[in-house]
């Protein structure tokens, strides 16, 4: 089975580069990079080819703008589906790092059933806890509870909100996170599209441009009858956030704007047919330039 591999870069090239690096050194021979450029003003691209001279296998595209994370990322897996020919895409934060050279290979060995659209592993975060599975049922009263928490977040950061609010989006039972449960998606730091899905839907909603991208996805999968699986023998370095640090100096301000933003696109899409996402997602036009 070949895999490829999509890594969206805006400005944190450096990271790139190290994200790559820990990709050369995985065991699976059946891989494709393609780093898509979202539009960044820093000569990313150049840099990172100056860094990895001799790696092959990398495909390098650049957007005409900056498109954010779904559309950013679907630039790659549209390269992927039409011009690589490869139908299982893993696409991944390029602030993460592959600490374990058999991630791919195990990966490979899972026995995917025709209704698991996407697979997902440990992802480690800075703090040293998984990130992954979050707990989210794609239901209407969570997406209004997804709704209402930007503004708790924006509340507790102008401190009319105790910081000690409870944290309701992981799961807390560890022995339900190795298999299918409806009521948990995928982080998407790191998430393995097959081609259950990507068969069907070339990629993330594209309305969206930061944030609850896999609520979104969820939901997405619930109405085509897709499961997630979550899969714990392998795992994933995250650092986190690194291109929005580097982009914006406001966090929490900008998660504020553009999760409710995204989350209101939820509300929307809660009540569309499969048929009409379907149309929205692969009929959506992107350009950019082969570096």
């Amino acid at each position: 089975m070949k895999i490829g591999i999509v890594i969206l870069n805006y400005l944190n090239w450096e990271d790139t580069v190290e994200c790559i690096q820990s990709i050369k050194t995985q065991t699976y021979d059946g891989l494709e990079i393609v780093v898509v450029d979202n539009c960044s003003n820093n000569m990313s691209i150049e840099n990172i080819k100056k860094h990895l001279p001799n790696y092959t296998k990398i495909h390098f595209l650049q957007t005409k703008e900056n498109l954010g994370f779904a559309k950013g990322n679907n630039v790659g897996i549209s390269y992927c589906t039409t011009q690589l020919k490869i139908n299982n895409v893993f696409v991944v934060n390029n602030d993460t790092i592959f600490t374990d050279e058999l991630f791919f290979e195990k990966l490979s060995r899972i026995d995917i059933g025709n209704n698991i659209g996407a697979v997902g592993t440990e992802i480690i975060g800075s703090d040293g806890e998984n990130q992954n599975p979050i707990e989210f049922s794609a239901n209407f009263k969570s997406i209004i509870r997804e709704y209402l928490f930007p503004v708790i977040l924006f509340l507790r950061n102008i401190g009319l909100l105790k910081q000690n609010i409870k944290d309701e989006k992981k799961i807390e039972n560890n022995e339900n996170k190795n298999k299918n449960n409806e009521n948990f998606i995928l982080h998407g730091a790191a998430i393995f599209l097959t081609e259950n899905y990507l068969n069907q839907i070339n990629g993330f909603y594209p309305k969206t441009f930061l944030y609850y991208e896999e609520n979104i996805l969820g939901i997405i999968f619930k109405k085509m009858n897709l499961e997630m699986l979550y899969y714990d023998e392998t795992s994933i370095y995250h650092k986190e956030d690194q291109s929005s640090i580097k982009s914006f100096s406001n966090q929490s301000k900008i998660k504020y704007k553009f999760g409710r933003k995204s989350v209101k696109e939820a509300l929307k899409l809660f009540f569309a047919k499969p048929e009409r996402i379907k149309k929205i997602v692969n009929e959506q036009k992107y350009y950019y330039d082969i570096k």
